[in-house]
C-alpha cells in the first residue's frame, strides 16, 4: 500500500526576502489573525485575549501596522504599542523557519510515507524554482502544485506562469487560495468572468486544483460556509476539472466549543458527490484541542459520515506536515486512519492513505 500524504510543504526560512516580502507578510499577518494557537505576550508569555491583528475590516487595507515579521523557533512576531507578540504558528523545532526537502524525505522516510503533495501558498514565498528543484531532486517522493496571484489570475502573465510551471518546472496541479483576494480587500469571487482563461488554461493542462477556502472574514465560520457555497457553483460549472478541498472541515477548528461543530454541511456534501472531487482531511489539526485527536470519538463519528454519504474513494489524508507536529508527531498524523475507525475496511483505508491521490498523480 502507497502512503502519499496531500499536504505537505517545503520551503527556504521564512525570513529570507526572496522578492515578495512585503506582500507575503501582509497576507501572513491577516492570515494568522485569529489563529487557534494564540497570540503571547513576549515578554511573560502571557495568552492575550484581544485581537490584536484583527483589523477594522477584512483586508489588507485595514490591517494594523504592528511590524509583522518572521521570528525563529516557529514564531512570527510583531509589537503593539511597544509591547512584543507572537504566535506559535510552526513547531519550536523549526529553529530557522525552514523545511527543506531533505528534511521532508528524513520524515517521510521515518514515518513510511511514500510520497507528499507539496503545496504552495505564497505565506511561504513566491517558491517556483525552489519546489522545481525539489520535485527534481526527488522526483519519486514530491509533487508540487503551482502558484499564481488569485486576485489577478485571469491575467495573461498569470496563465503564462501557471503554463511554465506546469510545462517546464515539473508542477502537477494547481494550488488556488482564496485569501489572496485579501489583497483587493475581497473585491474578487472565483465565479467572476475575469477568471474563466485561467480554468481554461488549468483544463487545457490536465491539471486538478487544490482549493483553500480561506479568507478568514472576520465572522469566519459564516465565510468558510459561504466559500463553500461558491466553490459548488463553480464546480458545476466547470465538471471536467479534478479537484480537492484542502483543509477540509474548517468549521471544526472555528467553531470549538460550539454547537454543529462536528456537523458536515450539505454543501461538502454536494461537492464531494460530484465526479473527481476530494476533502483533504487533516482531522488531527481540526479538532487539535482535543487531548489526542485521533482518539476523539466525534472525529471519528466524522469520518464515519463521510464514508456513509460520499464513499472513501473521495478522502485524502493530508498532514499539514511540518505544522503537524504543533499538534502531534506526523507518525501519529496517520494513526485515525491506520488503527482507528474500526469501520473502514483494508480497501478503504488504504484508499484514504494513498490510493485516491495515486490516481491523481500516477507515479511516473
Amino acid at each position: 500500500m502507497t502512503i502519499f500524504d496531500a499536504h505537505a510543504h517545503c520551503f527556504p526560512p521564512l525570513g529570507q526576502d526572496l522578492g515578495i516580502m512585503e506582500t507575503r507578510l501582509a497576507e501572513h499577518q491577516y492570515h494568522v489573525r485569529f489563529h487557534r494557537q494564540g497570540i503571547r505576550r513576549t515578554r511573560d508569555d502571557a495568552l492575550m485575549d484581544t485581537p490584536l491583528l484583527a483589523g477594522e475590516q477584512d483586508g489588507v487595507s485595514f490591517q494594523p501596522d504592528v511590524d509583522f515579521r518572521i521570528g525563529g523557533f516557529g514564531r512570527v512576531e510583531f509589537t503593539v504599542d511597544g509591547e512584543d507578540y507572537y504566535i506559535q504558528w510552526m513547531p519550536p523545532t523549526l529553529v530557522d523557519m525552514s523545511s527543506s526537502p531533505e528534511y521532508m524525505v528524513a520524515q517521510m522516510d521515518y514515518v513510511g510515507v511514500d510520497r507528499a503533495v507539496i503545496q504552495h501558498d505564497r505565506i511561504y514565498g513566491r517558491l517556483d524554482d525552489f519546489l522545481s528543484d525539489c520535485v527534481r531532486k526527488y522526483p519519486d517522493r514530491f509533487v508540487a502544485l503551482a502558484q499564481v496571484d488569485e486576485w489577478r489570475a485571469g491575467e495573461p502573465n498569470q496563465i503564462e506562469r501557471l503554463r511554465h510551471e506546469v510545462t517546464e518546472l515539473g508542477f502537477k496541479g494547481l494550488y488556488f487560495s482564496t485569501g489572496g483576494f485579501v489583497h483587493t480587500d475581497f473585491a474578487n469571487n472565483i465565479n467572476d468572468p475575469e477568471f474563466e482563461p485561467l480554468w481554461q488554461a488549468v483544463a487545457d493542462l490536465g491539471i486538478p486544483i487544490h482549493w483553500y477556502a480561506g479568507e478568514y472574514r472576520t465572522n469566519i465560520t459564516e465565510a468558510y460556509f459561504r466559500e463553500l457555497d461558491e466553490i459548488l457553483e463553480w464546480a458545476n460549472r466547470h465538471p471536467g476539472i479534478p479537484c480537492v478541498l484542502t483543509h477540509g472541515l474548517n468549521q471544526i477548528s472555528t467553531l470549538r466549543g460550539q454547537p454543529g461543530r462536528y456537523d458536515i454541511s450539505q454543501s461538502t456534501i454536494d461537492l464531494l458527490k460530484l465526479p473527481n472531487w476530494h476533502v483533504e482531511l487533516m482531522l488531527h489539526i481540526m479538532a487539535s484541542d482535543y487531548e489526542f485527536p485521533p482518539y476523539n470519538p466525534e472525529v471519528h463519528e466524522v469520518v464515519r459520515q463521510l464514508v456513509e454519504e460520499v464513499g472513501a474513494e473521495s478522502l485524502v489524508w493530508g498532514s499539514d506536515m511540518p505544522a503537524c507536529e504543533r499538534t502531534c508527531t506526523y507518525k501519529q498524523s496517520l494513526i485515525l486512519f491506520q488503527t482507528q475507525c474500526d469501520f473502514l475496511s483494508d480497501r478503504e483505508r488504504a484508499a484514504i492513505l494513498g490510493g485516491n491521490l495515486e490516481r491523481l498523480y500516477p507515479a511516473d
